[in-house]
């Protein structure tokens, strides 16, 4: 299975696997009462992903008698180690920035657990960095267009770049955390 094969619902499957062998059932219980759930709590969409996994050797399903039941609990392999490891340590691009906001969050959720805490300062700093690029041309081109755009549309791209400027100012204030934490505040 490579890389670019794992899906958003599969790599969040792998990060909550870091943590905790769990049951299918167990996942889904876990998606249902958090925010995970947006990747899905349907057991159509996760059991396959399970089996995907599975299949290209990222987790390992084992039976264990459980309160007199039997379920396959899912361990991760070290192969599965190894392909989260990679995509948290992926340098964050524009596109991910302009179409993949979740996926960059789900990223930075697991950082600590897996990469340690300075992986996630360097994370939130390139986050930062890219924002710092990309709110300027939206801004540029707002200004630039407004004039030939329905009042609707410069409104909602109005709203669009005050959601990055929101991301970029806790970004900055993420990074704050960290520092003080570390110089023991």
């Amino acid at each position: 299975m490579g890389a670019r094969d794992i899906s958003l619902l599969s790599r969040a499957i792998l990060g909550v696997l870091v943590e905790n062998p769990s049951s299918g059932y167990d996942i889904r219980r876990l998606f249902v009462s958090s925010p995970m759930g947006s990747f899905s709590d349907s057991p159509g969409a996760i059991y396959p992903a399970l089996a995907r996994l599975e299949r290209g050797g990222l987790i390992r399903g084992r039976l264990q008698d459980r309160s007199g039941r039997r379920k396959k609990v899912f361990h991760l392999t070290a192969a599965g180690t190894a392909a989260l490891q990679q995509w948290l340590n992926q340098p964050i691009t524009n596109d991910d920035v302009v179409r993949g906001l979740d996926g960059l969050m789900l990223r930075f959720s697991f950082m600590d657990q897996v990469l340690g805490e300075d992986s996630a300062v360097k994370f939130l700093t390139s986050f930062q960095q890219e924002l710092q690029i990309y709110i300027p041309t939206l801004r540029e081109y707002l200004n630039s267009h407004r004039g030939e755009m329905p009042r609707s549309g410069a409104l909602a791209l109005d709203s669009g770049i005050r959601g990055y400027e929101t991301l970029l100012q806790w970004a900055k204030e993420a990074i704050t955390s960290y520092e003080t934490r570390a110089n023991g505040r």
